[in-house]
């Protein structure tokens, strides 16, 4: 009998899913499953739906024959509607938008891409840190009022690069900061004692946030988004910074308290933020972020490459061939550690 995998929302790109038909004994089932940015910021930060949500026939059949589901976003009580259920991948880093589906709380695998696009990730932060260091968002204004008018800029070599998170996208941003010829402070899991990571040249332990973002000319948040992560990022923490630096934030909205960091910004007690993700998506219109002139707001866009989802589809390739062999997949989620 063939492992029936359901790909939702990804028939566009039905020819990167050839290298799984040339495995053998896979049959591939497209369905469409539509869910909105404001339902998929709700499960991110897990807020019970208002809403009830439609299920068309033709996907409530293609669940019933599914033994892996593949996607960003699946329907809510996924357990159920997938009665012979036993894998859910999703093409996407974290799995916060996996809340409310039922699968969290089931003994269902459930995969990632973990790193895999990490480097892209950290071209988006510097980015980001580029924009404040050269100023490119005040000579775009004088472009447009038509000033020539020189600022000085600021270089990277030599500057502060605090990372809080040193998984694979923070070492990957590590990576760059050292090809800036930048100093890296790093922030991880646990005893730092003993514990190298690549690219950083002192990791602290989490109790010392705070000596990290007193030191940092630029702050990358990079966490995990978990229970102990939740608003780390709170006035105290934005207080410790100093008023020349700039906080860019790649990991999940929750993890800095919005307010708090309106208010640094507004006051100018920090220099700047790049924002990739915010606490609820889309940003609302009233939000005081959206006018800021020292923010930088990308609507979490980091990894929308044109290359991503047949990335992401190769790397399923890799991982179905393994599940067919009984074998670990490469980056299955841990639900004990919550990552």
């Amino acid at each position: 009998m063939p492992l029936t995998i359901v790909a939702l929302n990804l028939a566009a790109h039905d020819r990167a899913f050839d290298p799984l038909r040339a495995l053998g004994g896979v049959a591939i089932i497209h369905a469409d499953y539509r869910s909105s940015w404001a339902d998929v910021s709700a499960r991110r930060s897990g807020i019970a739906p208002t809403q009830p949500e439609t299920i068309s026939d033709s996907l409530r059949a293609a669940l019933r024959e599914a033994d892996v589901v593949f996607g960003f976003v699946v329907p809510r009580d996924l357990p159920r509607l997938a009665p012979r259920l036993r894998w859910v991948a999703t093409p996407a880093t974290g799995i916060d938008h996996m809340r409310g589906s039922g699968v969290l709380e089931s003994e269902i695998l459930l995969s990632t891409v973990g790193g895999r696009f990490a480097p892209v990730i950290a071209e988006h932060v510097f980015a980001g840190i580029l924009h404040f260091a050269h100023r490119l968002g005040t000579f775009a204004e004088q472009q447009r009022q038509h000033v020539w008018k020189m600022t000085r800029i600021t270089r990277l070599a030599g500057r502060t690069l605090g990372v809080v998170g040193v998984g694979a996208i923070g070492t990957a941003v590590a990576a760059l900061g050292h090809a800036f010829d930048m100093h890296v402070l790093g922030v991880g899991r646990g005893d730092p004692r003993g514990r190298h990571v690549p690219h950083v040249d002192r990791l602290l332990h989490r109790l010392q946030l705070h000596e990290l973002l007193a030191a940092a000319d630029y702050v990358v948040i990079a966490v995990a988004d978990t229970p102990d992560t939740h608003q780390l990022i709170g006035a105290a923490e934005l207080a410790a910074m100093p008023p020349h630096a700039v906080l860019v934030n790649v990991a999940r909205g929750t993890v800095v308290d919005e307010a708090a960091l309106a208010s640094v910004l507004r006051d100018r007690r920090i220099a700047g933020a790049m924002l990739d993700v915010v606490a609820h998506e889309p940003l609302a219109a009233d939000s005081a972020l959206w006018d800021l002139p020292n923010v930088l707001l990308t609507p979490h866009v980091a990894t929308s490459t044109e290359d991503y989802l047949p990335q992401a589809i190769a790397l399923f390739a890799e991982d179905v061939r393994r599940f067919q062999r009984g074998e670990r997949l490469q980056h299955p989620f841990d639900r004990q550690r919550g990552y």
